[in-house]
C-alpha cells in the first residue's frame, strides 16, 4: 500500500503541469503516488504527463470538464495512499513536505487532518517580495474551527492533509461550490474528527491574476453559500470577525478599483440577505479587524 497519494487535479495547464509534477518527483520521501486529474482539458496536459515514465505517476481523465472539486474527489476515490494531500497544477512542494506528512501522522495516530503553513512568490513583474503565510500551532478540533471561522488560518487546498478515510466519511469536497470549497471541507472535518495545523511551510503558492480566489465577482456567492451551509459563520459573535473582515475587505478591494456600480449591485445583495443594519455593522466591524491586523507582521 502507498504511504501518501497526491491529488493534482489540472484543466488546461499544459504549460505550468510541469512544476507540480517535478516538485513532487524531487521530494524527499519516495513512497506516494501522484494522481493527475485532467478535468476535460483541450490541450496537451496528457502528452505532457506521459512524457513522464515514473510508474508512481497514475493519469486519470474526465471526459467531461466538471469542476476541480470532482476532480480532486475522482482522484481521492481512487487512490491507494492512507494519507491524501493536494497539490494545484501552477504551485510546488518543498522538498520536504511529504517527508514532514509521514513523520507527523505517524507521531500522531489519532490526528486526521493537519493544516500545514506556506509561502506566495508573485511574478517577477509585480515587483512584489514573497510573503510567508504561517499558521498558528493548533491540536484540538474546536481551537481549530474558531480559526477558520475567523480567518486567523490560511487553509488554501494544498495545506490540507487528511487520512483517506476521514475525508471520504465526511463527504468529501462539495462539488456545486465553485469557491472556498477548501473552508467548507475543513469545517465538516473539525466538526467530526481530529484536526491540527502546524506552522511548517511545505509548499509554495504561484500568484497567478485568474486564482478563483482573486475573483471579486464570484465573491457574494460564495460568501452566502457558506452562510448557508454554516450559520454559525453569521450567528456566533466570535466567528463573525472573520465574516466581517471578508466583507470590508471586499468592499476595500473593489474601492481601490474604482468599481462602484459592482460594489452597490455585490452590498446590495448582502442587505438583501443580512439586512440593512446587519450589514453595516458586518462592514464596520471588518474595517476594525483590517486596521488590527495590519499592524501584525504578515498579515494583510
Amino acid at each position: 500500500m502507498t504511504a501518501i497519494s497526491i491529488i493534482l487535479p489540472t484543466y488546461n495547464r499544459a504549460g505550468t503541469i510541469a512544476r507540480p509534477i517535478e516538485s513532487v518527483r524531487a521530494q524527499n520521501f519516495k513512497d506516494f503516488e501522484l494522481i493527475v486529474v485532467d478535468d476535460g482539458s483541450s490541450d496537451d496536459t496528457h502528452e505532457r504527463v506521459a512524457s513522464y515514465s515514473d510508474p508512481r505517476i497514475v493519469f486519470l481523465r474526465q471526459d467531461t470538464n466538471m469542476g476541480g472539486n470532482a476532480a480532486r474527489n475522482r482522484g481521492i476515490s481512487e487512490a491507494r495512499g492512507d494519507i491524501v494531500c493536494f497539490i494545484d497544477s501552477d504551485d510546488a512542494f518543498l522538498p520536504h513536505k511529504l517527508n514532514y506528512l509521514n513523520d507527523y501522522f505517524g507521531a500522531h495516530p489519532g490526528t486526521d487532518v493537519l493544516v500545514d503553513s506556506f509561502q506566495i512568490l508573485y511574478p517577477p513583474s509585480m515587483s512584489k517580495k514573497p510573503k510567508q503565510r504561517i499558521n498558528p500551532v493548533i491540536e484540538n478540533s474546536a481551537d481549530l474551527e474558531l480559526a477558520i471561522f475567523a480567518r486567523h488560518l490560511y487553509k488554501a487546498t494544498p495545506a490540507l492533509s487528511a487520512r483517506r478515510d476521514a475525508l471520504i466519511a465526511v463527504g468529501l469536497f462539495d462539488e456545486s461550490l465553485k469557491r472556498r470549497q477548501d473552508m467548507d471541507l475543513l469545517l465538516r472535518l473539525v466538526r467530526q474528527m481530529t484536526c491540527a495545523s502546524t506552522d511548517a511551510v511545505l509548499w509554495t503558492k504561484y500568484w497567478s491574476e485568474d486564482a478563483i480566489s482573486s475573483k471579486l465577482d464570484t465573491f457574494v456567492d460564495a460568501t452566502l453559500e457558506i452562510c448557508q451551509r454554516h450559520p454559525d459563520y453569521r450567528r456566533q459573535p466570535a466567528f463573525r470577525a472573520g465574516l466581517s473582515r471578508d466583507v470590508a475587505r471586499h468592499a476595500v478591494r473593489l474601492a481601490r478599483r474604482g468599481d462602484w456600480s459592482t460594489l452597490r449591485v455585490d452590498f446590495g445583495r448582502l442587505v438583501s440577505h443580512f439586512g440593512a443594519v446587519d450589514t453595516a455593522r458586518l462592514l464596520l466591524r471588518g474595517l476594525v479587524e483590517i486596521g488590527k491586523r495590519r499592524k501584525l507582521p504578515g498579515q494583510d
